[in-house]
């Protein structure tokens, strides 16, 4: 089984501003645990080893989706903390 993390926030920017703050967010998480992201429509698709996941820009919020593979269950803790701050870091 895999470890499914949700994080939603809402945002009250354009969509052009709000597809870059979710890069931004992506960047961050894809250098802190080695991932690399892909922009399918409105979806920025992370993975990296044990990891895999979205962001999705909506018109009001953004929603992220992290799936952890069980050799990171033990990290899920840390791992939820550093995406809750980049996500606050850079949509407050």
């Amino acid at each position: 089984d895999l470890i499914r993390m949700r994080f939603r926030r809402s945002h009250q920017l354009d969509h052009e501003e709000a597809k870059r703050r979710a890069d931004e967010i992506a960047d961050d998480l894809c250098k802190q645990f080695r991932l690399t992201s892909t922009w399918q429509g409105d979806y920025l698709l992370v993975s990296g080893n044990g990891v895999n996941g979205h962001l999705h820009v909506a018109e009001e919020n953004i929603e992220i989706e992290i799936r952890l593979g069980l050799a990171l269950k033990l990290m899920e803790g840390p791992i939820r903390r550093v995406i809750e701050k980049e996500i606050d870091q850079h949509l407050v």
